[in-house]
């Protein structure tokens, strides 16, 4: 049985208030925490509409758990999705005071441009056709970023979704145009803080590839009624294991030919 409507607008409204609080928040009170991965995707869905009566404006969506470890670690049965917004995300190189933020859980990410729109509506959509609508390709970083906390990674998937996915901040590096030809699974990430190699990895460390997992997005946004529109972006999954940033540090990805994207949290 679906939660109720009451409930889930109770949950949306918690995970705000904390978020605007700066307080943390080790789950959902009870009646409010979702055990079904749709409870939390319908939570989800009242937390965007109360950020878009913030302002906020949706410029695509986030893959997450896109690979075996990390659905492992957040005891997820799949990949899920959220939501990026224009009051969460900004350009390279970018800025934060680190008491701002509650984690500061870095995932370097390949991300794409859409130049047409795409959905899943009346049919399954294929890794060619997410490369055909794709018209450029970027360099970015999500920081995961959540009023549970140090121990977000035992709040439960349902919450996690609810939460947005976890999201805190999205910064984008400069797209490269056409450049759907290059090699995305054997690209090699690097991850640096103030200077030292913290992680490293690939693009085929998102499952099958950014462009699969793309794939698997506007499929399940299908069964949501949702599509992606020309000019919004999707960011595909961490390249690297997450990497817990300090305060003070600075944080760079090289993604080699794509570029890279740097954070210093102040």
């Amino acid at each position: 049985m679906p939660m109720p409507e009451d409930m889930v607008k109770a949950a949306a409204a918690t995970l705000q208030d904390h978020r605007a609080r700066k307080a943390t928040l080790d789950a959902l009170p009870d009646g409010q925490k979702p055990e079904e991965l749709e409870d939390g995707y319908a939570i989800q869905a009242e937390v965007i509409e109360m950020r878009a009566a913030d302002g906020a404006v949706s410029i695509g969506y986030k893959i997450g758990a896109t690979n075996a470890g990390a659905r492992e670690l957040l005891g997820l049965p799949d990949m899920f999705w959220g939501v990026l917004l224009s009051t969460m995300t900004t350009e390279s190189p970018a800025a934060f005071p680190s008491k701002d933020m509650y984690i500061r859980v870095i995932e370097p990410e390949i991300a794409l441009r859409f130049g047409k729109p795409l959905d899943g509506l009346k049919r399954t959509v294929t890794e060619e056709d997410v490369i055909d609508a794709v018209d450029a390709v970027l360099p970015a970083i999500e920081i995961v970023d959540t009023p549970f906390g140090a121990g977000w990674t035992k709040a439960g998937g349902a919450s996690l979704i609810a939460d947005d996915g976890a999201h805190g901040f999205w910064i984008m590096g400069a797209p490269v145009d056409g450049a759907t030809d290059m090699n995305l699974l054997d690209l090699a990430v690097t991850l640096t803080a103030d200077g030292q190699t913290v992680r490293e990895g690939k693009g085929g460390n998102v499952e099958n590839g950014p462009y699969a997992v793309t794939a698997w997005l506007v499929n399940e946004l299908a069964k949501h009624g949702k599509s992606i529109a020309a000019g919004e972006y999707v960011t595909t999954g961490s390249t690297t294991p997450p990497y817990p940033a300090q305060p003070n540090e600075k944080i760079v990805a090289d993604y080699g030919p794509l570029g890279t994207v740097t954070v210093d949290f102040t």
